[in-house]
C-alpha cells in the first residue's frame, strides 16, 4: 500500500505525564500490528515526548511518526508558573490541519470532541481510553457521549455509563487497563528509595483541592513522620498539585523537611509510573483513583482521609473508599497506621473490587484497544 493512500491514526498525548502510561502501550501496540496504517503519536510538551521515546526504544517499536508540538516560549523559562506543560486547547490549535485529515482520534482527553467541534472539524472517528478508574461523577460526564467509541476499564464503568449516560452498547469497549501492561514490563529496585527495611506509607493526595487532603493534612503527615522514624514516608501529591498552585493560590511547602525516611516528590517521573504503587506497604489517599492500580498490583491496606466531613457511605463518587478505612480525625492516624502493618482488614473486597473494575478479556489490554480500532476502522469507508 502506497504511503499516499494509507489511513491514518492518531495518538494524541497533549494532556499531561500522567496521561501517557495509560495511551502508550496501546499507541505503540497500534504500531506494531498494522503496518497498512499511517500512524502518527503526537506529543505536547518535552515530558510525554521523553516518556513516549523511551517506551518506544525499551519495545523497539519504530512504525509511527512522532510529531512534537514545540512550546510556547513562555514554558522554556525556568519555573513558568510552577507549569509543568502548556494547556491543552494551545496544543490543539497547533495541530488542527493534522487532525482534520486523520481517519482516527485516540486520546484520553475529555474535552477533545469540543475542541474538534470548536475547529469544526468532522471526519475523525473520536476513541476516548480512560486515564483513571475513579467513581467520581467526572468519569461519567455527558461530553464523554461526545465520542464515538469508548474504552472501558470494566464493568463497573459499564453499568455506570449505561445508567447515567444510556450510552449504546456499540459506543462501549470493556478493554481493561492498558497502563497495567506498562507497569508488568517494567522492574522495580524494590525499596532502594531507602536505605532501610522499614514499612513505606505512600502519601498520594488528589490534585482537586477541593476534594484533596492536601492543604488540611500535609503538615500533620510530614510531622508524624519526622517523629516516627520507625516508618518511612513517599510524600507525593498527583502532580497537578504543583502544576496548579499558583493558579489555584496556594504555596508548596516541604523545604523544611529533611529527614532520611521521608521522600518528597511533587513532578517526577516515579511520581505517574507505577514506582510508589509497586513498593509501598501502606497506601494513605482520598478520592484519586490510583488505588485501583494499588489494588491490581497487589491488594494491601488502604486510608482515606476523609478531610472535607463529606457525608460518603452510598455515594457513588467514593465508591473506592469501601476497599479501606476512612480517616477525619488526626488522632486516629496513628493507631490505624500500626494496625494496617499488622493487617490488611479489607483484602476480601479489594480483590472483589478488582474483578469489577478491570476486565480481563483474555488479551492484554494493549491489544484488545489495538484490535479494536483496527476492526472498527476496517469496517468503515474511507
Amino acid at each position: 500500500v502506497s504511503n499516499k493512500k494509507r489511513r491514518s491514526v492518531i495518538f494524541l498525548f497533549i494532556n499531561g505525564p500522567h496521561h501517557v502510561y495509560h495511551l502508550i502501550m496501546p499507541a505503540l501496540r497500534f504500531a506494531e500490528t498494522n503496518v497498512d496504517f499511517d500512524i502518527k503519536i503526537i506529543s505536547g510538551n518535552p515530558r510525554n515526548t521523553e516518556i513516549i521515546t523511551k517506551s518506544a526504544k525499551e519495545h523497539s517499536i519504530s512504525d509511527f511518526e512522532l510529531i512534537d508540538i514545540p512550546l510556547p516560549f513562555r514554558y522554556k523559562l525556568n519555573n513558568y508558573k510552577d507549569k509543568l506543560y502548556p494547556p491543552v486547547y494551545t496544543r490543539i490549535k497547533k495541530i488542527i490541519n493534522i487532525l482534520s485529515n486523520t481517519s482516527a482520534i485516540i486520546s484520553t482527553s475529555h474535552e477533545l470532541p469540543g475542541h474538534m467541534r470548536d475547529y469544526e472539524i468532522e471526519g475523525p472517528i473520536l476513541f476516548y481510553l480512560y486515564h483513571g478508574t475513579g467513581t467520581r461523577a467526572y468519569g461519567f460526564e455527558s461530553k464523554l457521549n461526545m465520542f464515538d467509541h469508548i474504552f472501558l476499564p470494566g464493568k463497573y464503568h459499564l453499568n455506570r455509563l449505561r445508567k447515567e449516560l444510556s450510552l449504546p452498547e456499540e459506543k462501549m469497549i470493556l478493554a481493561g487497563k492498558p497502563k497495567l501492561d506498562w507497569l508488568r514490563d517494567k522492574s522495580y529496585n524494590g525499596k532502594r528509595i531507602f536505605n532501610n527495611d522499614r514499612p513505606i506509607v505512600y502519601y498520594n493526595p488528589h490534585w482537586d483541592i477541593q476534594l484533596s487532603s492536601y492543604l488540611k493534612w500535609r503538615k500533620f503527615i510530614l510531622d508524624f513522620f519526622s517523629e516516627n522514624k520507625d516508618y518511612n514516608l513517599i510524600f507525593s501529591p498527583h502532580i497537578l498539585v504543583k502544576h496548579l498552585s499558583k493558579k489555584a493560590g496556594y504555596e508548596i511547602e516541604h523545604s523544611e523537611i529533611n529527614f532520611d525516611n521521608i521522600k518528597i516528590d511533587y513532578d517526577s517521573e516515579r511520581c505517574v509510573d507505577g514506582t510508589y504503587n509497586s513498593i509501598a506497604d501502606i497506601y494513605v489517599g482520598d478520592v484519586s483513583s490510583m488505588v485501583t492500580e494499588w489494588v491490581m498490583l497487589e491488594p494491601r491496606p488502604c486510608i482515606f482521609i476523609n478531610a472535607h466531613q463529606i457525608h460518603w457511605m452510598g455515594n457513588e463518587d467514593y465508591h473506592f473508599w469501601k476497599c479501606g478505612s476512612v480517616i477525619d480525625e488526626f488522632e486516629k492516624f496513628p493507631g490505624l497506621i500500626y494496625r494496617s502493618l499488622e493487617i490488611n482488614d479489607h483484602e476480601e473486597i479489594q480483590l472483589e473490587m478488582r474483578d469489577e473494575f478491570i476486565h480481563d478479556g483474555g488479551k492484554t489490554s494493549s491489544d484488545i484497544c489495538a484490535l479494536s480500532i483496527k476492526t472498527i476502522l476496517k469496517s468503515t469507508k474511507p
